[in-house]
């Protein structure tokens, strides 16, 4: 098992081996899921020698804080294990690089970028896989419910020195009211990115919604069918998809319900949703306009 899975890394959260690794939890999810989820893809038979999707297209996941970053990264690891993908065909890659075991493989066909695509990278990267083409995975959700799980994610004591809530130890003091506007100021770079991959969207990139992949079983498949056609379309057989999308259902938390430390007690979002009103008009104006750019209402 080990063997087979040797191109994740260890989960040096867990062993208590934090240093500047565990500056960023949620942005190096991807060297944890193998621990959580991975081993029960152990025993998959492998595949035909014939070509894979990465073979043809070169793969960019990508996703920004709370807005769905390992959950995200959960589907694409499962995704591309249950094709056969291997260390040298993964890579992983943030903004900032908080140590080497988050970054690697730059030239790897499949990539995993976490907060740090936006328009001007997603057009680099389409030149950069020049006529192999490319094939963009991002999770979006509600801008508003980004900042409020933001506000109870690192109010809890998650991920004290992320450098985009520097200094981080503050949110620990805030209440809610005055913590929301802090963290709804140190995320407008990141919002204004995540936007601006969305609001004029290209053919090349598929629009995952965090809201839609929780809602159900139901919801999460319907999603995961989409995911799949537009990833790997007729490039896979009906064996291939089945196994691709029986390994995504491992993270439906509807199906296989399990602790979750990336997660939020709901109340205490809540309770912070109603401050977002006693925002700056300013700043209230930035977020709404992100909400209506990306399709959700503003009320």
């Amino acid at each position: 098992m080990i063997a087979a899975l040797g191109w994740l890394l260890l989960a040096q959260r867990v062993e208590g081996n934090y240093n500047a690794a565990a500056a960023s939890e949620e942005s190096i999810a991807m060297n944890f899921v193998q621990r959580k989820v991975l081993p029960r893809f152990a025993e998959l038979p492998m595949l035909s020698a014939k070509s894979k999707p990465w073979h043809l297209h070169n793969y960019v996941g990508f996703c920004h804080h709370k807005a769905g970053v390992y959950l995200l990264s959960e589907l694409w690891v499962l995704s591309f294990m249950a094709l056969g993908a291997k260390k040298s065909d993964m890579g992983m890659w943030m903004q900032p690089c908080y140590s080497p075991q988050a970054c690697y493989s730059p030239e790897a066909p499949i990539q995993f970028w976490v907060d740090m695509y936006s328009a001007e990278k997603a057009q680099r990267a389409r030149e950069a896989a020049g006529k192999k083409g490319l094939r963009v995975v991002g999770i979006v959700r509600d801008p508003i419910s980004m900042i409020a799980s933001a506000y109870c994610y690192h109010h809890r004591g998650k991920e004290m020195n992320n450098w985009f809530f520097f200094p981080a130890r503050l949110l620990l003091l805030l209440g809610p009211k005055e913590g929301l506007k802090f963290v709804a100021e140190h995320m407008l770079p990141m919002m204004e990115n995540l936007t601006s991959v969305f609001e004029h969207q290209s053919n090349d990139t598929f629009r995952l919604d965090y809201e839609k992949v929780v809602a159900s079983s139901e919801s999460f498949d319907q999603q995961m069918d989409q995911m799949i056609d537009f990833m790997f379309g007729d490039q896979i057989d009906a064996e291939e998809r089945s196994k691709v999308l029986n390994a995504t259902q491992w993270a439906d938390l509807h199906r296989h319900p399990r602790a979750d430390d990336h997660g939020n007690d709901d109340a205490c979002e809540e309770e912070v949703r109603q401050y977002v009103p006693t925002l700056p008009p300013d700043l209230l104006s930035q977020y709404r306009s992100y909400q209506q750019r990306l399709g959700y209402a503003t009320a």
